[in-house]
């Protein structure tokens, strides 16, 4: 195949998926739906440095696209850094909500809304979760209280997560619906994303229908690069731990990534017609019908959405401390 016709595939494919995306948004619109309750998802890698936090921005604004309201929580203790991304300083965090200084209200963040309905906001975290471990059940309560809100304002619940096995990581793993597990095509990167894996244990799949961890190839060379990394992963989790995750897609390596990092920016806003953000949008689409029951794969949220979320969380969040 020449150049000139491998470029108009591309423009091809890309055209077609901001038609779907536009088709999607006129459904929205004309045939509004109430939620079907809270997903929660966390996102989580084997080590730093896999483009984790960046995939956990786009993968929320391109469910704004889709007309769902998403709700980043940044859950990395140690290197929390979601607002910087995104180019605004946080004035409250969640632990000003712990101490009940500040309300819900006041330490989310608007980002965006758009006509279909669809929204990012940001509710900055960081150590304040690991302050949620030592409250009495009291306190917890009250917490619990204030942050059951989320209900009323998001249909999905993003959590950028620390790296690595960490119990205090893990834990996000074991108490959200969903698991999205970040690895890059670098041989470390394969070997600490099955790290998580070993570590998430049996209970990972016994959620959501056995499909409670998906992988996402992050700065692939190629899409049959990212399916190959996909399927060593798969292949020593199902050999040695008896169930292999679902691979959900990839994110090429694309300079307009590093760019937009660099000048504070989402990738998946500053260059939406970039191959990484035709690629978040496939999918997030393919996550989305998993979620809503669209496709033969079925994600169910969990029952009790955030008050269960939250309970779990903090039932194992630094238990071995």
């Amino acid at each position: 195949m020449s150049e000139i016709n491998k470029n108009i595939n591309k423009i091809d494919q890309a055209k077609e998926l901001r038609e779907i995306i536009s088709d999607r948004r006129e459904k929205v619109i004309k045939n509004p739906q109430k939620s079907s309750g809270l997903h929660t998802i966390s996102i989580l890698s084997g080590k730093g440095g896999v483009g984790k936090s960046n995939f956990a921005a786009a993968l929320a604004c391109s469910m704004s696209d889709y007309g769902k309201r998403a709700v980043l929580l940044d859950a990395d203790l140690g290197m929390a850094n979601l607002d910087i991304l995104f180019g605004i300083s946080a004035k409250y965090t969640l632990a000003n909500l712990i101490d009940g200084t500040r309300t819900l209200n006041e330490v989310l963040i608007p980002i965006e809304h758009n006509k279909s309905g669809g929204s990012v906001s940001l509710l900055p975290g960081g150590a304040g979760l690991k302050d949620m471990a030592d409250l009495d059940e009291y306190a917890l309560e009250r917490v619990f209280d204030g942050l059951a809100g989320l209900e009323e304002i998001s249909d999905y619940l993003i959590m950028d997560a620390g790296a690595g096995i960490h119990k205090g990581v893990l834990s996000f793993g074991h108490a959200s619906d969903i698991t999205l597990l970040v690895t890059t095509p670098e041989p470390t990167s394969i070997r600490d994303a099955y790290g998580v894996l070993k570590s998430l244990g049996s209970y990972a799949w016994k959620r959501s229908n056995g499909m409670g961890v998906m992988l996402v190839v992050n700065e692939a060379g190629s899409k049959r690069e990212a399916q190959e990394v996909s399927e060593r992963i798969r292949l020593a989790s199902m050999q040695f731990l008896g169930n292999a995750p679902i691979y959900l897609g990839y994110i090429p390596r694309d300079s307009e990534v590093e760019k937009s990092v660099r000048n504070c920016k989402i990738f998946y806003r500053n260059s939406p017609e970039s191959p990484a953000s035709e690629c978040v949008i496939k999918l997030t689409g393919d996550l989305l019908k998993m979620c809503e029951g669209e496709s033969k794969l079925k994600i169910n949220r969990g029952s009790g959405a955030i008050r269960a979320f939250l309970k779990k969380l903090t039932g194992t969040f630094f238990s071995d401390r």
